[in-house]
């Protein structure tokens, strides 16, 4: 492999890891949303653990993401 393909290869990486990103700072700020959502008087116990569920379900979902687009093949 040559430079020129080295240098496209790790661009096309970072374009990708950049787009990850941004999904994952959706989902971080959903996170964030429904942790400050428990914090409003009025919810029962079993809203507020199904917040926690979803909240536990998308930081799986965000370090997936994460590792996932860690990964440099070829580079």
């Amino acid at each position: 492999m040559d430079d020129k393909e080295k240098l496209n290869q790790e661009l096309q990486w970072v374009k990708y890891r950049m787009h990850i990103l941004d999904i994952m700072e959706k989902k971080l700020l959903l996170m964030r949303n429904m942790a400050q959502e428990t914090k409003i008087p009025g919810h029962n116990e079993a809203e507020i653990e199904e917040l926690n569920r979803k909240i536990n379900n998308l930081a799986g979902q965000v370090k997936a993401l994460d590792d996932e687009s860690k990964k440099i093949d070829g580079v």
